[in-house]
């Protein structure tokens, strides 16, 4: 006789269900009573929804075999409260860190530790333990004189905390171009561990050269010049570079990757197909296998890395709305074109040196946001990207296609009017914004600027699908209100047409203001924000986290042992 799945003991039903995705677990909750009732008393199929819900994984760092369900369903609980409207905060963390020196590069943080490359020396800064030194690597350490004959220029230092690895890039003054058919020393990138100053363990070399072939070796102006800051996934590096050379009768550039796989000691020079342009071209590296160029004609390209060296292929071109005539991209305009700045969470993947520093949830790929924050002469726009475009169907293009905005703008968008005093920062799906009000600004309403002597209020905006959708569908009396805004029609900005965006956002604002004198960044991270001010000679961090609202342990340890 055949046995429905209603007839069975709730027991196994839960042990089932636990074995469908998130999404097919919830098709299957709404079939019958029985089904339903189930999972509604599994706290660990409810554990599983929540971490689906708020597009969060869970990491090894969380303790899967010494924390009960119970208490890792209510930490989750406690989380999901912790930016809702009016929140308050702590201070956690203050220093003052001396620096008699420049920035060269803007400030950085990831897992607490803040580092910046300064005009002589990488400045990185643990915000977690007061007790601990902030720590100073000197220039003439990070970049070796008798490794670099012909003397250095340095381009980038980026840093890891996770993996405990500093990237140093730097470059010859001059070039050989005497052979077209060699490939020339342009770059050397160098591996340092980061807590030792010594060479990193784990790197089959301590530096490696990065070389590029001449097209033309008979003219003296052939520059090579690097974008940006190297991108780091795990155990893959992005480095991106533009050439410039110059004719008698015209100027061309092209833009180039060098794919490095820092372990196995591996490194690969791939052309792309975009134009070289230093100033208004940007990269971001999703995952291993994929990068998004933004390039100077305001184009989000998506390229995946094929292959064991990384061989770049163009799939789509997201096409964004036409410029206004003043700021289209003629060689008469292009010095108004704008300028792209990318904001994004940062990357949880490889093998973790510092185990401790791995947060106990890292966001989900699906539920991600992009910020590109459009910066030309006026009306200056941030745009909010989805990043579930990018996702696996995406990009399953044999032939590269072009999208308009029509197409993908208003299903994956949201665009706000923007001035450049106000601050980005991005972790997960949620963004935090510095405005000097304390409410959240109406549809289409253009905020006025942050004032260096006054205050700014931090405000918190989540693009979580799941999360939006369920607040706008379900009551719960046990959890804080929650506003939900939809950014409207943006009728002033510096594209040639009207944006409507009408995609929900749950909106919250900190109820503390906080002073603008010499006020720098703010970083987000899952349950703290940074912010840093840099007075003359000095860099003050402070690290705020808001208060959590307290969830009912009790009633979570009795849903889990009706299991």
């Amino acid at each position: 006789m055949a046995v429905g799945l209603s007839s069975l003991p709730s027991e196994l039903i839960c042990h089932i269900l636990l074995f469908l995705t998130p999404k097919d677990l919830c098709r299957c909750a709404i079939t019958c009573k029985t089904v339903r009732g189930a999972a509604q008393n599994s706290v660990h199929i409810q554990y599983k929804l929540e971490l689906y819900a708020q597009g969060l994984h869970e990491t090894d760092s969380m303790g899967a075999d010494s924390i009960s369900v119970a208490r890792k369903m209510c930490s989750l609980k406690n989380l999901a409260s912790l930016w809702w409207s009016g929140f308050h905060v702590n201070t956690v963390f203050q220093d003052v860190v001396t620096s008699d020196e420049h920035f060269l590069e803007p400030q950085s943080m990831k897992c607490g530790t803040l580092w910046v490359w300064r005009m002589n020396s990488l400045l990185i800064r643990d915000c977690k333990e007061k007790t601990k030194l902030p720590h100073v690597w000197p220039e003439h350490d990070l970049f070796k004189q008798p490794r670099h004959p012909h003397g250095l220029v340095m381009h980038s230092v980026v840093f890891d905390p996770l993996q405990d690895l500093v990237v140093a890039v730097s470059s010859p003054p001059v070039f050989s171009l005497d052979d077209a058919q060699q490939d020339h020393l342009v770059f050397w990138v160098d591996f340092w561990l980061a807590s030792s100053q010594l060479p990193h363990p784990d790197s089959a070399c301590t530096s490696l050269e990065c070389r590029h072939p001449c097209e033309f070796p008979a003219l003296n102006t052939y520059l090579v010049r690097i974008v940006g800051r190297p991108a780091i996934c795990g155990d893959r590096i992005i480095v991106l570079y533009c050439t410039n050379h110059r004719t008698l009768r015209n100027t061309a550039s092209n833009m180039f990757i060098q794919v490095i796989d820092w372990r196995k000691g591996h490194v690969k020079r791939h052309a792309l197909c975009e134009p070289g342009d230093q100033l208004h071209t940007n990269l971001h590296l999703i995952d291993k296998h994929t990068i998004v160029i933004i390039n100077s004609k305001g184009h989000i390209v998506l390229y995946t890395l094929q292959g064991l060296d990384g061989s770049p292929r163009r799939r789509i071109t997201y096409l964004l709305p036409i410029l206004k005539p003043s700021l289209d991209s003629s060689p008469e305009s292009a010095s108004t074109l704008p300028y792209y700045v990318v904001y994004a969470s940062p990357s949880f993947h490889g093998a973790v040196a510092h185990p401790d520093m791995m947060p106990s949830y890292v966001p989900s790929p699906e539920s991600q946001i992009m910020i590109l924050e459009i910066l030309p002469m006026s009306w200056p726009v941030i745009m909010v990207i989805d990043m579930a475009m990018f996702s696996e169907k995406a990009i399953q293009s044999e032939t590269p296609v072009e999208i308009p905005w029509s197409d993908w703008g208003p299903k994956y968008t949201w665009c706000f009017p923007h001035h450049p005093s106000h601050r980005i920062s991005v972790f997960g799906s949620k963004m935090a914004y510095t405005l000097p009000r304390d409410r959240t600004p109406g549809p289409g309403q253009r905020v006025e600027a942050v004032s260096s002597e006054d205050h700014f209020y931090v405000h918190i905006w989540d693009f979580n699908k799941r999360l939006i959708s369920r607040s706008e569908n379900i009551h719960d009396p046990d959890s804080p209100e929650v506003v939900i805004r939809k950014p409207g029609r943006l009728a002033q900005s510096c594209f040639d047409e009207d944006l409507t965006s009408n995609r929900p956002y749950i909106a919250s604002v900190c109820a503390e203001a906080f002073s603008t004198h010499r006020f720098d960044r703010i970083f987000l991270e899952q349950d703290r924000l940074t912010i840093t001010r840099s007075p003359a000679g000095f860099v003050n961090i402070q690290v705020v986290s808001p208060v959590p609202m307290e969830v009912d342990l009790e009633s979570e340890r009795h849903r889990e042992k009706l299991l």
